[in-house]
């Protein structure tokens, strides 16, 4: 989890105090490791259990785990603060290709760098086991986010996995009213908010089923609805590039979820990958 990202995103959404602990964090991040919870709660006038409550609202289990991962978030920050000067520099219609080129690999080193920081190896972990064991996995997505889950449908599907991914959400709705609690749901979307994918999410959780979303940061109704959340981050607010930051994110997760289910399943994945490439060239040969 990237502390400081999670606050910048969705401080409007916390209450009248938990915004004011978050404020100060973000002005004084610098010196915050070095502070007791007691006395941050004095500097900033609020009880200690409030910052504790607030700190565990935010996924720790208490402060000093809080201040490991802060510090961990300032290390990457500084090493990548020349990048983000760069990147926040917009592609301009008077740009060379050249330059097109250098802000295009910045954005997506960004994404790529942010996203893995976030990544919560545990639910990771988690979510890898039950897809292997599942007996069927559908993967949801809408615009941008459809071309992410049949990517990863048709890379799953070459390692012997009953998955499907349906880019009309009809026909999503009609598959997802059908998942068993054996199944398994895999929602993606960036923004967390479109309808088709929280009614879908929504309606497989009622059913029993696990449901995992792939999304950003940002408070959003499918956060709430999944059961489990792998974190994608994306500068799209500064971005012109049509949803770029946000497709490298999720790619950045899918790739993750496949490395992770051939690393299960070994020598398995490996047969099936080659006797998919053995049935491609068939077709191939003359």
């Amino acid at each position: 989890m990237n502390i400081i990202e999670n606050l910048k995103i969705n401080i409007e959404n916390f209450s009248t105090g938990q915004k004011k602990i978050a404020q100060y964090i973000l002005l004084h991040k610098e010196m915050i490791t070095e502070l007791s919870s007691q006395i941050l709660a004095q500097k900033i006038g609020v009880s200690q259990s409030s910052i504790i409550k607030f700190i565990q609202s935010l996924g720790f289990d208490g402060f000093t785990q809080f201040k490991l991962q802060l510090a961990s978030d300032r290390a990457r920050i500084t090493i990548n603060d020349t990048q983000e000067r760069l990147l926040h520099n917009q592609i301009e219609r008077s740009d060379s290709y050249e330059v097109v080129a250098e802000k295009l690999l910045l954005e997506k080193q960004q994404a790529l760098i942010q996203t893995t920081a976030s990544v919560n190896f545990q639910v990771l972990n988690k979510l890898i086991h039950k897809m292997v064991k599942a007996q069927r996995i559908q993967i949801i997505g809408i615009g941008n986010s459809a071309l992410t889950a049949k990517d990863l449908a048709y890379k799953l599907q070459k390692l012997g996995l009953a998955v499907t991914a349906e880019a009309d959400t009809h026909i999503q709705l009609a598959i997802v009213q059908s998942l068993k609690k054996s199944d398994l749901l895999i929602a993606i979307s960036y923004t967390g908010k479109h309808k088709e994918i929280c009614l879908s999410a929504q309606t497989a959780k009622n059913n029993g089923v696990p449901v995992y979303a792939i999304t950003s940061l940002q408070q959003s109704p499918l956060r709430k609805i999944a059961d489990h959340i792998l974190d994608t981050v994306a500068d799209e607010v500064h971005s012109r590039s049509s949803s770029i930051s946000s497709r490298t994110a999720q790619n950045t997760i899918s790739d993750l979820i496949f490395m992770g289910v051939i690393k299960l399943i070994g020598e398995d994945a490996e047969k099936s990958i080659k006797n998919s490439a053995n049935m491609i060239k068939q077709l191939q040969d003359k």
